[in-house]
């Protein structure tokens, strides 16, 4: 193909900035591309460019990205664009994937067995869970089995050396320890992991020149795709491989680095100029996904951070909608506003939040009142997290004074002080007995003499835990048992109180609690996704859009986990400002609307962007109107409130009785049990509903040719 007919073609579409990025084939380059901006056209252009126009072999071109999926989505763009045979002869892998190419290749030459990859059927996570077991004297948790993997990740990938890890401050207990033995017990197997793939490839670059060599003579235009995901390792493996021909082409944007917890190395794009001498910095700035308004609110945000290269993202879209500010008083708040307002369940509608714990209250009274949804990579952490396995186990142990087990996950925990010694000898003589142990450790001579008020304080607790109501029990527990303290003492996470209380509001036993937590850890393990709207994290949103985004919970110690106050090193500087990207980051998904959340209290990140926005005459009306919504979001009948008369509803329906919901269609009542309403619909089958959250909602109705009589 000729130049002026692959201008014709596809040069023609594109803005001069993109034009210019494809162009440039020769030497080091660093394309800053913006949200939006349209840069795995240009990436995939640029490839078939070098081929077609330039005449670059194709088996010398390596093309890689952060995942899997998007360098198949990427082989997928250029099949589209030039054909499937001549996307066949060229290479789009993962940096792990060159890794692994790297130690097989490496092991071949040199005529060595490499180390076998450890499964991925959770054999990392019983290794680790043994060792954890071994070094801390008890038992690793889902959570904690998480934490440490991912700690292992960032220490491989960020190249720590053992001064480093040591001085680190880690949220898992004796982790240089446990590295130490994981490594040792993979030695032994010899075995590596995912991570260590790029570790060892990494030293035979290092270590045998003719190696090194033979890969940059085989791939010598190297493309990189999502720098700023990069980890350090991989950008030494990146910089080795391309230091003979310089040929590199690395398209990221440090603005949208989010992943510093799987340690990703933004600061490397900031010294690529350093790092390749003679290199070009250019920069797509046109964003062709959101309005006007949303990008000037995301570009005055993201602005203000420090470590960043200087761009300014441009809108190309006509005016829309102004930013809406959504003034609530509270956190819980924020649950009750999306409730009611139906307009907001609708596929073109994604909410966003920080972490998945969040969006449990909503999906419990989504589920009640069969409101449909989609979650995005929903984990169930939540329920395995210490600190909830902790009060699960409290509740239990109310109902099970005498059970061993559980009294010594949790003596140790509610501030009295008790001794190691005293706790066992307390098993010793009471386990199985039918008396709770606490009252059984009075009597133990071990137990100090200024443990004896705590202890009594304990088994007081105990006592009235059985007949309190779900939110007294949770309470009780975290303020008179004195668990939160030990949660503050250990620096977890308390936003897991309150999940809890919002799960347990109304419900009149602490096992009642038990029961909805087990039916909302299956419910997420096995929900199917059949429409409604997007309940995602935002780092799972990152690379899609979506019509309308909500973003959730934006609160100080939720998103920023740090603030700015505390901001003083640079470390501490690059921490906050990541939190401010990762906000930046939720706000560009959005295309048409964005809805943020302004509690009272707490909420820098929507405070800085009400204050930046038009606040005078109509404009002040629509950005904080409650019942003002904007159009779009005003196109559905209003719901019922919260006064909804259930015993009206009662009184005209009963067992065989027909009725209508929205979501569900017709249906039969098969039981009425207090709130709780069981129902055989026609087309989606037995549902459990809760009656007062579904009239609230106005989503439920008894079936009018029923209540006329002709049925």
């Amino acid at each position: 193909m000729d130049y002026s007919e692959f201008e014709a073609r596809y040069l023609s579409r594109l803005n001069p900035q993109q034009r210019e990025a494809v162009l440039s084939v020769e030497g080091p380059v660093l394309l800053l591309a913006t949200p939006g901006s349209g840069k795995t056209t240009v990436l995939v252009i640029r490839l078939g460019y070098m081929v077609l126009c330039r005449g670059i072999d194709p088996r010398r071109i390596l093309t890689m990205t952060y995942t899997r999926a998007a360098a198949r989505d990427m082989r997928s763009r250029f099949a589209s664009f030039f054909g499937e045979e001549l996307a066949g002869r060229l290479q789009f892998r993962t940096i792990n994937g060159v890794s692994s190419k790297l130690v097989s290749y490496s092991a071949a030459r040199l005529g060595r067995e490499p180390f076998s990859l450890l499964g991925e059927d959770g054999e990392r996570s019983r290794i680790l869970g043994a060792l954890y077991q071994a070094v801390n004297n008890e038992y690793a948790e889902e959570t904690t089995l998480r934490e440490v993997g991912t700690a292992v990740t960032f220490i491989k990938n960020m190249m720590l050396t053992e001064e480093e890890i040591e001085a680190r401050k880690w949220s898992v207990p004796n982790l240089p320890e446990l590295y130490r033995r994981y490594q040792a017990e993979l030695r032994n197997r010899r075995q590596m992991d995912y991570d260590d793939q790029m570790v060892y490839a990494l030293t035979l670059l290092r270590r045998f020149p003719d190696v090194l060599e033979s890969f940059q003579e085989q791939y010598r235009y190297l493309c990189v795709d999502e720098a700023q995901d990069t980890s350090k390792v991989q950008h030494e493996i990146i910089r080795l491989l391309s230091s003979r021909y310089e040929n590199l082409f690395m398209v990221g944007d440090e603005d949208q680095s989010i992943y510093a917890f799987r340690a990703a190395f933004p600061d490397a794009l900031m010294s690529f100029s350093a790092d390749h001498p003679g290199a070009r910095e250019l920069l797509i700035e046109e964003n062709y996904r959101s309005t006007p308004e949303i990008v000037e609110a995301a570009n005055g945000f993201v602005v203000k951070n420090r470590f960043r290269h200087p761009k300014a993202m441009r809108a190309t879209r006509e005016s829309g909608l102004p930013v809406r500010m959504i003034p609530v008083a509270d956190r819980k708040a924020q649950y009750d506003h999306i409730f009611s307002h139906r307009e907001i369940w609708s596929d073109e509608t994604a909410i966003l939040f920080r972490n998945n714990d969040i969006v449990l209250p909503l999906i419990d009274r989504f589920e009640q009142a069969g409101i449909p949804y989609r979650c995005r990579n929903y984990e169930d952490s939540f329920f395995t997290h210490r600190i909830v396995r902790d009060i699960i186990d409290t509740i239990c142990f109310a109902s099970a004074p005498d059970n061993a087990e559980l009294f010594l996950r949790l003596y140790f925990k509610f501030g009295a002080g008790i001794s190691g010694s005293a706790a066992r000898q307390a098993v010793r003589t009471g386990a199985g007995s039918g008396k709770n142990l606490f009252e059984v450790l009075l009597s133990c001579p071990d137990l100090k003499e200024s443990s004896r008020d705590s202890v009594y304080r304990i088994l007081q607790c105990f006592r009235r835990l059985p007949i309190d109501s779900a939110l007294q029990a949770i309470r009780r527990i975290w303020e008179d048992l004195r668990y939160g303290k030990y949660v503050e003492h250990r620096g977890m996470d308390s936003g897991k109180y309150f999940i809890l209380r919002m799960l347990a509001q109304d419900l009149p036993s602490a096992a009642d609690l038990l029961e909805k937590l087990d039916r909302l850890r299956e419910i997420v393990s096995t929900h199917e996704n059949r429409g409604g709207l997007v309940l995602s994290t935002i780092h799972s949103s990152k690379g899609l859009e979506y019509d309308r985004v909500v973003l959730l919970d934006m609160l100080d110690g939720i998103l920023p986990s740090l603030p700015a106050s505390r901001a003083n090193s640079d470390d501490e500087i690059r921490v906050y400002e990541e939190e401010r990207r990762l906000f930046y980051v939720g706000m560009t998904r959005a295309r048409d609307e964005l809805c943020i959340f302004l509690p009272r209290d707490g909420a820098s990140f929507p405070r800085e962007i009400a204050k930046a926005l038009p606040l005078s005459g109509p404009a002040l009306r629509k950005l904080f109107g409650f019942l003002r919504l904007p159009l779009p979001l005003r196109r559905l009948a209003p719901v019922p409130g919260k006064n909804v008369d259930s015993a009206r509803f009662l009184s005209q329906v009963r067992a065989g009785s027909r009725l209508v919901h929205k979501t569900f269609g017709s249906g039969t009542v098969y039981e009425i049990s207090g709130d709780i309403l069981t129902v055989d619909f026609d087309r989606a089958g037995r549902k459990k509903l809760s009656i007062s959250v579904s009239l609230q909602a106005g989503l439920l109705k008894p079936d009018s040719d029923q209540a006329s009589g002709r049925l």
